[in-house]
């Protein structure tokens, strides 16, 4: 399985706003009540191709991966699939790859009824908060060692 990287378009606009309903209308249904209309028009508002890449799984759009570099930290802020690419452990492999590049510690926010919280888990984030709809994550890197 070849998983490579690339920058947004315009035209990808229809594709992440079905990426949005597929990966998380559960979930924000859950959480706050789904108005697509509502929702249509936020996606509309916040739309912007330099904020992530999508990611390409054997040469189809498969996903979405967004991550913002802060000075001392980095900051994953969106990572989706669509369902057919969901539990396959790509997921996983993009992170744990974020991870083991990474100089400093990760964070990220998951709503409280998304299951991936215990993918976080396992790749060695902890809740350091929460929020009324969010546990907040991090993950605090490898020590390297001055070998």
């Amino acid at each position: 399985m070849e998983i490579t990287f690339r920058q947004i378009i315009v035209e990808d606009f229809e594709f992440l706003w079905r990426l949005h309903n597929l990966a998380l209308k559960e979930y924000v249904k859950k959480t706050w009540g789904w108005d697509e209309k509502h929702q249509r028009q936020m996606f509309e508002r916040d739309f912007n191709p330099n904020n992530g890449k999508i990611i390409v799984i054997d040469g189809a759009d498969a996903g979405y991966l967004w991550v913002n570099e802060k000075e001392s930290e980095t900051h994953l802020i969106s990572i989706r699939f669509l369902p057919e690419y969901q539990n396959k452990k790509i997921g996983t492999k993009i992170i744990q790859d974020l991870i083991n590049k990474s100089t400093k510690p990760i964070r990220l926010q998951v709503l409280k009824v998304n299951p991936a919280q215990k993918l976080y888990e396992k790749l060695g984030f902890e809740k350091i908060g929460e929020t009324e709809t969010h546990f907040l994550m991090k993950n605090f890197g490898l020590k390297k060692s001055a070998d």
